[in-house]
């Protein structure tokens, strides 16, 4: 493995984001994990991080608000986005606005895992 990556994990779901954040530091990246949009800008602000990965539908600020804010203060800021359900005109702003992709949950970690190899230096 190269050097390990800074990642930000979101999810409303808790449960779901520690285990994420859990899995990426079992390869030895450094990984956060917030439970809410405005958390992750926060997070992006006083942290940083290499790559993210953001749940779309959550309570309050939505994880497509969420990355709309950080990339305007973040503009190279490497996002996947997940979704559990159909959202299709969210997702399609994700990707217009830079998202790198998107992710159906339950996420399939073997894509997961390619996408940290394609972005560690």
């Amino acid at each position: 493995m190269g050097q390990p990556l800074k990642i930000l994990v979101v999810d409303d779901d808790t449960d779901a984001a520690d285990s994420l954040a859990e899995l990426f530091e079992m390869e030895g990246h450094d990984a956060t994990a917030v439970y809410s949009g405005d958390n992750a800008i926060e997070a992006a602000e006083t942290q940083g991080f290499d790559l993210a990965f953001m749940d779309i539908m959550m309570p309050g600020r939505n994880g497509v608000e969420s990355f709309l804010e950080i990339r305007k203060f973040k503009p190279e800021a490497k996002v996947y986005m997940m979704t559990g359900f159909s959202v299709n005109d969210l997702i399609d702003q994700a990707v217009q606005n830079g998202a790198m992709g998107v992710f159906s949950k339950p996420v399939d970690l073997d894509k997961v895992f390619d996408v940290l190899a394609a972005n560690t230096p």
